[in-house]
C-alpha cells in the first residue's frame, strides 16, 4: 500500500461482528468493516478512540464527523469539539488489541458502574455501528498513540490496574512478535480472581502476576507488589539514562545523589508522563490506569526508590467518578 499525504487518523466506520466475555470484568468487541482494512495495527499500548452512535441516528447517516472534507482533512477532532454537548458521541480511548483483515478487537473493561462505553460493549449485538478514529496505513506520517518506550532496556515492569490489561496484553504481543529477549515483570490489579486474561508470552524471562482487589482500595496491594519487587532488585538509588544492567538492573547514580521529586495534582491536572530515549538501557517501567493509582505508584518508584525519571512512563488513563476520553 502506497502512503500518501492524508491524516495519520482516521475516523473509521465500523461494525460490531462479534463480542466475547473474557472474564468478570472483561468483553472482548470484534469490529470489523471494509475500511478497517486501512487501520494501522502499530502494536505495542496503540491508543485509539471509540465513538458511540446517537441514539438518533444509530447508523452515522447524518453525522458531521464522517463527512468526506471532515474524513479526508483530519478535522474529525475540531468538529468534535464544536458540536453542542448533546449532539456530540460519547468519545473514549481504548487500545487496540489486534487488528488486520477488515478487523479491529478492542478490550472492554466492564466496570460495576458502568459508563456509556462500558454498557455499549455489555449491550453490543452484530450490527451495531461505531467509530473507530485509528492510525491510518495510508498515510505517509505516523501520528502517535504509542507510549511504551523502553530503548534497549533489558528489565521491564508493567504495571496497572484492569483499564491497562489490555495496553498490557498489546505490549506483550508485540514483544513476543518482535523477538524481544528480555526480562519483564507485569503486576496487574483486577477487581477479582476470575479477572485473569491469557496473554501473550514474549521470550525471555516473562513473570505476570495478577492481584485481585477483592474490595481493597483501588492501588494498595498493587502498590505492595511494585515496592516488594523494587526491593527483590535492589534499588534504592536514581539511573543514569546510559547506565547499563550489569549488576544493577537500575544503572546506580553516584552515592548520594538525589532525584528531585514533585507530586502532580490528579484531580486539576492529567497525569501523563512518557519519556522516549532510544537509548535507554538497564531498567525501564510503564505504569497505566487510574489516575490516583498511578501516582501512588509513581511516588513509590520516583520517590521511594529514587528512580529517574527518564526511566519511567505513567500514564493516568481516568479518575475515578470522572468522565474521561
Amino acid at each position: 500500500m502506497e502512503a500518501t499525504e492524508r491524516p495519520s487518523f482516521f475516523p473509521f466506520r465500523a461494525v460490531v461482528a462479534e463480542k466475547r466475555r473474557l472474564a468478570p470484568h472483561f468483553m472482548r468487541v470484534t469490529f470489523e468493516g471494509a475500511e478497517l482494512r486501512d487501520v494501522l495495527d502499530a502494536g505495542y499500548d496503540q491508543r485509539i478512540k471509540v465513538l458511540l452512535s446517537l441514539a438518533d441516528d444509530p447508523r452515522w447517516e447524518r453525522s458531521p464527523l464522517l463527512t468526506d472534507e471532515c474524513r479526508e482533512q483530519g478535522l474529525w477532532w475540531d468538529v468534535w469539539r464544536g458540536l453542542p454537548l448533546d449532539r456530540r458521541p460519547v468519545m473514549r480511548t481504548y487500545t487496540v488489541r489486534a487488528a488486520g483483515d477488515g478487523r479491529v478487537v478492542v478490550d472492554f473493561v466492564l466496570h460495576d458502574d458502568a459508563g456509556p462505553a462500558g454498557t455499549f460493549a455489555a449491550n453490543a449485538r452484530p450490527g451495531d455501528m461505531a467509530v473507530l478514529v485509528a492510525p491510518d496505513a495510508r498515510s505517509a506520517e505516523y501520528g502517535g498513540g504509542i507510549d511504551f518506550h523502553p530503548g534497549d532496556a533489558g528489565e521491564v515492569l508493567l504495571v496497572g490496574d484492569e483499564t491497562a490489561a489490555p495496553a498490557i496484553g498489546g505490549i506483550l504481543r508485540s514483544l513476543a512478535e518482535s523477538g524481544w529477549n528480555g526480562s519483564l515483570t507485569a503486576l496487574i490489579e483486577v477487581p477479582c480472581a476470575d479477572d485473569r486474561l491469557d496473554l501473550p508470552v514474549p521470550g525471555g524471562t516473562l513473570t505476570v502476576e495478577w492481584i485481585p482487589r477483592d474490595g481493597n482500595r483501588r492501588g494498595a496491594l498493587l502498590g505492595e507488589r511494585v515496592n516488594a519487587y523494587l526491593e527483590r532488585l535492589g534499588s534504592s538509588a536514581g539511573a543514569p539514562s546510559d547506565a547499563s544492567t550489569t549488576g544493577d538492573v537500575f544503572g546506580r547514580a553516584q552515592k548520594g545523589e538525589a532525584t528531585a521529586f514533585d507530586e502532580p495534582d490528579v484531580d486539576r491536572d492529567l497525569l501523563w508522563e512518557t519519556p522516549d530515549d532510544a537509548r535507554l538501557t538497564g531498567f525501564y517501567a510503564w505504569t497505566a490506569g487510574e489516575a490516583a493509582m498511578v501516582r501512588d505508584i509513581r511516588r513509590i518508584l520516583l520517590r521511594d526508590h529514587g528512580l529517574d525519571r527518564s526511566r519511567a512512563a505513567f500514564m493516568g488513563y481516568w479518575r475515578d467518578g470522572k468522565a474521561e476520553l
